[in-house]
């Protein structure tokens, strides 16, 4: 079976104090860096700014940016979702999502090369960057002055299966998804927009056909949750003039088999419930958003709020639609996609 990941990077976890600056990616098309702005010297109320500066000028740098809300809670999750285009000014209320270029000429303010993001405190951000074939995604989360992330880059896209469930093939425009015998559940993302399909399923008339397409969005970030159970696939990408890019995680397990970090915690879902154990003295922090663009926070072992306290608690995920989980302190940080349906808890570890 050929693999429809070019290349996955993990670049482990790092952690920086004050003004020490971090260089995330500096492959000659592309360099991230984290910056101090601690005398706000760049135009933001934050402590740290992302510098992404287009290196080949012939290869302008599409930057796609979800900072996600940190005000709701498991019990009251948030639903706000605000676009903000190219516009990085507060207030940033809501999980915000932004989107422009760097070193291109499209616009005018594509020219613009570096370009500075804010990163703000104690919110978890995702940061797309893709041309083409070229692609990384960033996972950053900024708290008491020190900035983690994790680093995955990946590139053209080739067909795949996920044994027994489907078949994925890209034709033109479109993803072609075939059913291999049992229902096959799509989830996609598209800047703030979800929608929910089956292929090969019973529950719907609609969801009949063994064989679907799927329209590739154009010059939008997208994340599509492919599969069935604990089988399962994620594509994060975005296309432009034709060509796609993209970051594709094939290997999913059941999360009902506890998933442990050594010396940070441990993780287990049982149908929609996820239970979530600190296994140092160290909180474990949560950030939850959903396809459907619900958003929560929360720690575990923490001390901030007396109701963080307890270092094994339980939390009620979504059913039937797709979501991102990153667990994270400082120098750690694990990030999971899940998918539930009839009680069985799918997960694919995007980092460990």
């Amino acid at each position: 079976m050929k693999r429809c990941v070019w290349f996955v990077a993990f670049i482990l976890l790092s952690t920086f104090l004050c003004a020490q600056p971090a260089i995330l990616i500096n492959d000659g098309w592309v360099k991230v860096s984290v910056l101090s702005n601690m005398s706000r010297q760049y135009p933001y109320p934050t402590d740290y700014v992302i510098e992404v500066r287009a290196l080949n000028r012939n290869m302008p740098v599409e930057v796609s940016y979800l900072m996600i809300d940190n005000t709701g809670t498991p019990q009251h999750p948030s639903t706000n979702f605000v676009m903000k285009g190219s516009n990085f000014d507060p207030p940033w209320d809501g999980s915000c999502f932004f989107k422009t270029e760097v070193g291109g000429w499209a616009q005018a303010e594509f020219v613009q090369n570096p370009r500075y993001l804010p990163l703000p405190h104690y919110r978890t951000c995702l940061l797309l960057l893709a041309r083409y074939e070229n692609i990384y995604a960033v996972f950053l989360r900024e708290n008491d002055g020190r900035v983690g992330y994790r680093v995955l880059k990946g590139g053209a896209f080739t067909s795949f299966e996920i044994p027994s469930v489907a078949r994925v093939e890209r034709q033109g425009n479109d993803f072609v998804i075939s059913s291999l015998g049992q229902p096959v559940e799509v989830g996609i993302w598209v800047e703030g927009r979800y929608t929910h399909d089956e292929v090969g399923g019973w529950a719907s008339p609609a969801y009949a056909a063994r064989t679907k397409r799927y329209k590739i969005p154009h010059y939008e970030m997208f994340m599509m949750m492919i599969g069935r159970y604990d089988k399962l696939a994620l594509i994060m990408g975005k296309e432009n003039d034709g060509r796609l890019g993209v970051i594709v995680f094939q290997s999913s397990q059941d999360w009902s088999r506890a998933k442990e970090t050594k010396g940070f915690c441990m993780s287990r879902a049982r149908g929609i419930n996820l239970t979530v154990t600190a296994l140092s003295n160290q909180p474990v922090e949560i950030t939850h958003f959903s396809f459907d663009n619900t958003s929560w926070q929360w720690e575990v072992g923490g001390w901030a709020n007396p109701d963080y306290a307890s270092k094994q608690q339980t939390f009620t995920l979504k059913h039937y639609t797709p979501g991102l989980i990153v667990l994270s302190r400082y120098d750690q940080m694990v990030v999971i996609a899940y998918n539930e349906n009839d009680g069985i808890n799918g997960v694919i570890l995007l980092t460990e």
